[in-house]
Order: C-alpha cells, then structure tokens, then sequence
C-alpha cells in the first residue's frame, strides 16, 4: 500500500504582505492548519509541522507544543525545528531525507495555503499517476520565458512529488541555506526545473480546480488562474480568513482554458534555444 507523507513549512517573522491580524497572532495559520486538516477527510500517513525558527521566535515554542495535537484523524503527527536558512525548499528537502525511505508521496506545503477540498490528499495522487511522466504536480505551472530563464516550473509551489521520481534527479532536490529572497527565489525554478532535466514533466491542477495565488509584488492580493473552473482545491490566507482584497485574472498564455501545455522534449528545447515557447494553440 503506497504512503503518504505531508509537509507544512511554517515562519514566524515578518512578512512582505499578509492578513491583518497575523502581526497580533503570530500562530493564527497554524491554528487554521489544524482547523483544515480536521475539517476536511484525507487519507495520509504522516503529517510533519516543520519550523523554521528565529532566535526570537522560540517564545513561541511552549504555545505551539500546546495547541499541535500527536494525531490528526487518526494519523500521527512529528513537529520539527530548524534554523531559519532556505525558506521552505531547504525545509522541505531536510524532512524529505528524514522519511525518504517510509512513504511513496511527499505532499508540500507552506503555512499561508490551505486545502480546502475533501481527500484532496488522494486527489494529488491521482491526478499525478495520470500522468505518466509527472515529476512534479502544482497548483499553477508556468511555461518557459525570458523572466524565469526558459524554464518550466511550478509557479505556485506547493505541490507533490513520488519518492521514486524524486530519487531519479541527479543532484537531488535542491536547496540553499539562505536567508536572501533573491537568492532563494531561483531556488522555486529550479526545484521543479530539476524534474524537467530529469526526463520527468510539471503539471498543474488546471483541468480540475481554479487557483488563487496570493501574490505579494504589487497592489493585487490574489492572482486568479483557470476560473472556468467552479471549485477550489487550495487557497491563501486572504480568502481562509475573509480578508478584504483585490485580484487580478490572468486571461492570455498559458492561463488560458485552450492552451496545451509543453511536453518535455518542447520545455528542453526552449531551456536550450533560449526561447519564450508560443504554441498555446496546437
């Protein structure tokens, strides 16, 4: 029977853009973690509470051993501290290589998303075996262009990833003990860029679910994708906690319903030939 591991990376400190009563309530979304994953059914095996920690945040330790309870509908839960270097792609990697050899699925996830759908666990592992080459399955893809270096990658980086399939990369999932947004923001594109050069595809949810991104660049809080969909699988914090917020909706590309996404060997030779890809309408 296949095994299901879910990883949550949580941060205490200050954010570029966030709700309104985070500053007040530093432990607001691990409380709503808890709540979802009460509220909604699933079927996973372990359920691990990853912390990246502050010197500053360890006041925050007695309350959070207090409110995270050892079992979650039935399935156990670990919590873990580490020092806060990476964001949540080096998070993600440590804990992979704790329980690489226990479960078949990584599930990840950062504490400002929530799923909100029933066995959305066993939704992921479907949808990511429907595909035979799946590397890495995201709420939201992105195509090769100039701004991400012609590299396919999961823009929304929450996703799923088997076990097998991430022993298959070369060098492994990669990570950085940084602190530095930049620095760590090319560590998103290549975190699933890897699977690309692996032989391996990035997917998204679009065929079945609408996505809204929180975005934190500009004055839109929430970036909407394939709302010709009617459901919703994840969301942000704006809408979990009935934030007051404005959107903006991608409408062109490859956010459209009729766009067919790249295959591999076309996602290489864009990487290659440095080249925006322009087939959305084959």
């Amino acid at each position: 029977m296949e095994r299901s591991c879910y990883i949550i990376n949580f941060y205490l400190g200050s954010r570029r853009k966030t709700i309104s009563n985070y500053d007040e309530d530093r432990l607001c979304f691990l409380k709503k973690q808890i709540e979802t994953l009460y509220q909604y059914t699933h079927s996973l095996d372990k359920i691990v509470f990853n912390f990246n920690i502050r010197d500053k945040d360890y006041k925050y330790v007695s309350d959070i051993f207090k409110l995270i309870p050892k079992f979650i509908q039935g399935v156990s839960v670990d919590v873990y501290f580490r020092d806060n270097q990476g964001m949540s792609y080096a998070a993600w990697v440590e804990n992979f290589n704790k329980y690489k050899n226990e479960y078949d699925y990584f599930i990840f996830n950062e504490d400002d998303y929530f799923f909100v759908e029933d066995n959305w666990d066993q939704y992921l592992i479907n949808k990511y075996n429907s595909y035979p080459d799946c590397g890495y399955l995201c709420p939201i893809m992105r195509e090769p262009h100039h701004w991400n270096e012609y590299r396919k990658h999961a823009g929304h980086s929450v996703g799923i990833a088997s076990t097998k399939n991430i022993l298959k990369l070369k060098n492994g999932l990669p990570s950085l003990n940084s602190i530095d947004y930049s620095s760590v923001e090319e560590i998103q594109k290549k975190f699933s860029f890897c699977f690309i050069e692996a032989g391996l595809n990035v997917y998204d949810v679009r065929d079945d679910y609408r996505v809204a991104f929180g975005w934190t660049e500009d004055d839109y809080d929430i970036w909407r994708f394939f709302w010709w969909n009617k459901k919703d699988l994840i969301q942000p914090a704006f809408l979990m906690f009935n934030e007051h917020y404005n959107y903006f909706e991608l409408v062109e590309g490859e956010c459209i319903k009729e766009y067919k996404t790249t295959t591999v060997d076309e996602a290489l030779k864009c990487y290659n030939d440095k080249k925006t890809y322009y087939g959305e309408h084959r």
